[in-house]
């Protein structure tokens, strides 16, 4: 049903569902302690498989409100945000916060070059700009 992948710094864990599973798959997983986005995959494995998007709880809630309980048989890739905003591994916080904003989302993918290495909220950049002394390090 899904796959984990560590990425290194620290950073949290990728949590990958492959397209063909279920909206309550992709809940059930989404439940789970420190999970608050999935990678939406076509193929068996995260090495393999091209990203076909992220879905949070934001993105099941929407389609809940809208079809009702049927919304959770529907399969994982019909909600998958797939225009998700991207920036790079070495934005500072600042920057980054500032991208959230601009783009109205509460998720964004940050990338070293091609490879995905983190999902990160809103939420967690503004903890970490909080316990790093806040914008002054816009420069870093």
């Amino acid at each position: 049903m899904e796959a984990s992948q560590w990425t290194g710094n620290g950073a949290a864990r990728l949590q990958y569902i492959r397209m063909d599973r279920s909206v309550r798959d992709a809940l059930r997983l989404l439940r789970s302690p420190g999970v608050e986005a999935l990678v939406v995959i076509d193929g068996d494995r995260p090495t393999d498989g091209a990203i076909i998007g992220i879905v949070t709880e934001r993105e099941i809630f929407r389609a809940m409100g809208a079809r009702g309980l049927e919304a959770l048989d529907n399969l994982v890739w019909m909600l998958a945000k797939e225009d998700f905003t991207s920036v790079d591994v070495g934005m500072s916080r600042a920057d980054r916060l500032k991208q959230f904003c601009a783009h109205k989302t509460d998720h964004l993918a940050v990338t070293d070059g091609f490879v995905l290495t983190e999902v990160q909220s809103i939420w967690n950049c503004v903890d970490e700009m909080s316990a790093g002394g806040g914008p002054a390090e816009a420069g870093a």
